[in-house]
């Protein structure tokens, strides 16, 4: 490896650098409304951390945030009597090209009311929302008949809930369960507390307003153990959700099947997993599940899709050996992923336009790649040239000179990693010394006067030379790298 650095360092020192982007996990899905009233923002399919939005309305910025895979966020404009412009910024963390800005202006709208006087700023609502079991089952819930009371969730605005957002907790049954809606002020520094144990109240003076609610007024509430003895009618159990764990594997994700228990039996069957109630119980309807006619099963289907896995890149650049170009690489595999064989990497450079991609299978993770065009015995070949009948070389769109201008080249096992490399223009540090005697330095391409004198294009001398010096002051101004370091791109 430390020829390869070597190499790649003298091939950007006299051919002017190395460029490389990285192809993205997925596609970005950038979207934004604007509305007399307001603006919506909805970011999808980005990196999983690192990217930044920046919103901002008549030249205020009212959203500067980081975010991961998605992002969604609404802004009321707070006079719609007026028109407003704004303006939105994506920088997405694996790649400028990713990035996204877009702006416009929105007009008043049509049916806004009269100008009237500002109101005094107030705080933002939030709702929350506590489960309890009564003191007493048989009367009306209140906070008079509440026992300690645990948080189920909260949100932004004054909408009370209508339905529980989330699964009842196991020990849940029966009649003798309420819950508690709040209605506060949100000033950025409330905290909903996890647990509230009456009569004391930990709201404070943030309370605006609050109701009590039978629970089976927002879910469907299981019978106890015998509560329906009487009637005949089977109890009613909650399966637990399967969670599917993302492992970088050939095979995909792993599902932790739920534990079994005396009520409900869980198996894995393909791309799903089976619960099972037991004799004389049903299965309550859980989202995700679906139900059998009886319900005495339910099947959860997982989404079993290997994970994002990426290859990791060492030192990847193009080296020059004796007038010969090659690509010089070093790749390493995700943690945990185990690769067939000790020769598992295939090299693609990736055609610009529609013509065919040039692929070499069974390589090594570290290593030399001829370039393609290239050749280092006699006949020599340079892409982009051609040897021609009297022993010249005469310049060619063919033998892959699609390959000199910058070109993308895909490493993959199954997890893949791609980076764009260019091919220098050759420099007479890189040319034959019996055409230096001839010509003298070259400028741009060397072009083979003969067969007996070969030589060509090239990507850089490999060696230390005095041009050293003018590499470190190239990369001190310019900024230049000499190893192209990338971002993941999607598995093949």
């Amino acid at each position: 490896m430390k020829k390869l650095l070597a190499s790649g360092a003298a091939a950007l020192l006299v051919a002017g650098g190395l460029v490389a982007t990285a192809a993205p996990a997925s596609a970005h899905t950038p979207s934004v409304k604007a509305t007399c009233t307001g603006l919506e923002v909805n970011l999808s399919a980005y990196a999983p951390q690192g990217n930044k939005v920046v919103v901002t309305v008549d030249g205020e910025v009212v959203k500067d945030e980081t975010f991961g895979r998605s992002y969604t966020t609404r802004y009321a404009f707070p006079d719609t009597t007026v028109g407003h412009t704004w303006e939105l910024v994506v920088k997405a963390s694996d790649g400028n090209r990713y990035n996204f800005s877009d702006d416009g202006s929105t007009d008043a709208c049509a049916t806004a009311p009269k100008p009237t006087p500002k109101p005094e700023p107030k705080p933002d609502r939030e709702v929350g929302l506590y489960l309890y079991e009564k003191t007493d089952p048989t009367k009306p819930a209140a906070w008079e008949n509440s026992g300690p009371q645990e948080l189920v969730t909260h949100r932004p605005g004054t909408e009370w809930y209508t339905e529980l957002p989330s699964v009842l907790p196991q020990e849940v049954c029966g009649e003798g369960w309420a819950v508690q809606q709040d209605r506060v002020r949100q000033d950025g520094s409330f905290v909903w507390p996890g647990t509230i144990t009456p009569p004391t109240s930990a709201l404070g003076g943030v309370l605006v307003d609050s109701k009590h609610q039978d629970l089976t007024d927002l879910a469907e509430v299981p019978a106890c153990d015998g509560d329906d003895e009487e009637t005949g009618e089977p109890r009613s159990v909650t399966p637990v959700v399967p969670v599917a764990t993302e492992v970088c594997t050939v095979q995909g994700r792993t599902v932790d099947v739920p534990e079994s228990t005396d009520e409900i039996s869980y198996e894995r069957s393909g791309d799903s997993v089976v619960a099972r109630a037991a004799t004389g119980t049903v299965l309550a309807a859980v989202e995700g599940y679906v139900l059998s006619e009886d319900r005495a099963s339910a099947t959860f289907a997982v989404d079993l899709d290997p994970a994002d896995c990426a290859l990791t890149p060492g030192d990847i650049g193009a080296v020059c050996e004796a007038d010969t170009p090659y690509l010089g690489y070093e790749v390493f595999l995700p943690e945990g992923y185990q690769a067939d064989g000790d020769r598992p990497l295939s090299i693609t450079f990736l055609h610009p336009g529609e013509g065919e991609d040039y692929t070499v299978d069974g390589l090594p993770l570290e290593g030399e790649l001829l370039w393609p065009g290239a050749s280092a015995d006699e006949p020599r070949a340079w892409p982009g040239w051609e040897l021609q009948a009297d022993g010249t070389y005469t310049e060619t769109d063919g033998n892959f000179a699609w390959t000199r201008a910058g070109v993308e080249v895909l490493f993959e096992v199954n997890p893949g990693y791609s980076t764009t490399v260019r091919y220098p223009e050759a420099t007479s540090s890189c040319a034959d010394p019996k055409i230096l005697a001839a010509t003298g330095p070259l400028d741009g391409p060397a072009t083979p006067v003969s067969a007996e004198t070969p030589s060509g294009p090239s990507l850089a001398a490999t060696g230390a030379t005095a041009g050293a010096v003018g590499f470190l002051a190239l990369l001190l101004v310019g900024g230049g790298a000499g190893i192209v370091w990338a971002r993941r791109r999607a598995n093949a």
